[in-house]
């Protein structure tokens, strides 16, 4: 029997689970079942400034994964010229014991503009389990975005980086976007496994969207 390739099975999980979703930013708005977390506090720039964001997105990444659960990490890259996304880059180093057979590759036309002949993406999916991904990394590369000074880097192209990095929980049919160091998105199929997420991390919640989240609890009812 033919084995199922991690790209065949990355696609059948979307559309079971989250049919008529692309993944591309902001998951948030594209999705019905979502938060949104403000990652910032203090002057943006100082050290105690990215120890917050480091510190709020590893807390929710474990609020959204367990170690045992089972996940796919999707990277897009813009393709420029004949860029690839290879097996030496920063977050293929952060999964162990990663396996060839379980990396799927992809390309995109027009993932943000359908009329622009110049956007197309490279698409990298691993399926691997959450105790395997040194996830801290990773949200500190993440979160170094748009500081060039700063290290560790999801790649060496400075501001100038592409990179957008989507955890998918198989397990829990949940999906994670921080897209730098200002905030993140969860969204889940069921949003009962966003309610702890959302009580326990609400103080957190992006004020100017929280009354779409609230709603979602329907805590805003008297």
């Amino acid at each position: 029997m033919k084995k199922i390739t991690t790209t065949k099975k990355y696609k059948q999980f979307l559309n079971d689970y989250f049919k008529g979703l692309t993944i591309k930013s902001s998951l948030f708005f594209n999705w019905n079942n979502g938060l949104r977390f403000d990652l910032q506090k203090d002057e943006v720039g100082t050290d105690e400034y990215f120890d917050e964001v480091h510190k709020r997105s590893v807390a929710l990444f474990e609020a959204a994964f367990n170690l045992e659960d089972d996940l796919f990490i999707v990277i897009i890259d813009y393709r420029y010229k004949r860029r690839k996304i290879r097996l030496g880059n920063y977050c293929f180093k952060q999964i162990g014991d990663l396996d060839c057979r379980h990396i799927g590759y992809q390309k995109m036309h027009g993932l943000y503009d359908r009329n622009d002949s110049y956007d197309i993406r490279n698409i990298a999916i691993v399926e691997s389990i959450t105790e395997k991904l040194k996830y801290k990394n990773i949200l500190k590369a993440i979160g170094n975005t748009d500081f060039s000074e700063r290290q560790p880097r999801l790649d060496k192209n400075g501001v100038l980086t592409s990179k957008e990095i989507y955890f998918l929980n198989i397990d829990k049919k949940v999906i994670f976007h921080m897209y730098d160091d200002r905030g993140l998105d969860i969204v889940a199929h069921d949003p009962e496994q966003l309610r702890p997420i959302y009580n326990k991390f609400n103080d957190w919640l992006l004020e100017i969207n929280k009354e779409k989240m609230d709603s979602l609890f329907n805590t805003n009812k008297g």
